[in-house]
């Protein structure tokens, strides 16, 4: 999604401005996205919510959006992405992100090709004429900072549900009308039949920390596994 990333700074970006998107073309090759807890309700309503566990034990949820390679289901041939549905956080920060540099501080940056020379675009300028951050950039800031913050709860999340032992690592098959069949590995699930027989205590640990929503929320999601066959 990001090709050539660049630090935003006041001297390099003084007079940057940021083109106005109006096509998720630059997601059309994206078959899962990364979701943290407070899109939990929104995605499962859409979408498939996994669990993922990178090399260094690190706990990401993440949504499916294709099971072809390189195919985002909900993205046309024109960009559009499919009317109605919710587009996750870290679709839409596009073009930003976050890097984090030597010193473990995060710095913001932007895709380089979203930069903008049309004067349409100048109420998207990063910096105003003091040098300052201008309120479109603030606002990015902000919005950045509650992902980032979302991001490290879901985590937190993640790992809990792996603490209670209610994680497993599953398969998922996707049949088209045409019968042909799509295997998707590599991601876990919770655990409805140990989710059903815990502990008095673990259960009231999740009540007490709030899980048991979340946790419906992504059980009612994976109904939709199938449902991205039929599209």
């Amino acid at each position: 999604m990001y090709k050539n990333i660049e630090l935003i700074n006041t001297h390099t970006h003084k007079d940057t401005a940021i083109k106005g998107y109006t096509s998720f073309a630059y997601a059309k090759e994206m078959i899962t996205a990364p979701v943290t807890v407070a899109e939990f309700y929104e995605c499962c309503k859409d979408y498939p919510i996994i669990f993922v566990k990178d090399a260094e034990g690190n706990w990401t949820a993440s949504v499916m959006l294709g099971y072809k390679e390189k195919e985002n289901a909900f993205v046309d041939k024109e960009g559009m992405w499919e009317a109605g549905r919710y587009v996750p956080a870290s679709i839409r920060r596009h073009p930003f992100i976050f890097v984090t540099q030597d010193n473990n501080q995060l710095s913001l940056g932007i895709d380089s090709d979203a930069k903008s020379d049309d004067k349409e675009d100048d109420n998207r300028k990063l910096f105003d004429a003091e040098g300052k951050p201008s309120e479109f950039l603030t606002n990015v800031v902000n919005f950045m900072n509650q992902f980032q913050a979302d991001a490290a709860s879901t985590a937190k999340f993640i790992k809990q549900l792996d603490q209670w032992e209610l994680l497993e690592e599953k398969t998922a098959k996707i049949i088209t009308p045409d019968q042909t069949s799509y295997q998707i590995n590599g991601f876990y699930i919770v655990n409805e039949e140990k989710l059903n027989h815990l502990s008095k205590k673990k259960k009231q640990d999740i009540c007490d920390q709030n899980a048991f929503p979340l946790i419906t929320a992504h059980l009612i999601s994976l109904s939709n596994v199938q449902r991205m066959g039929i599209k």
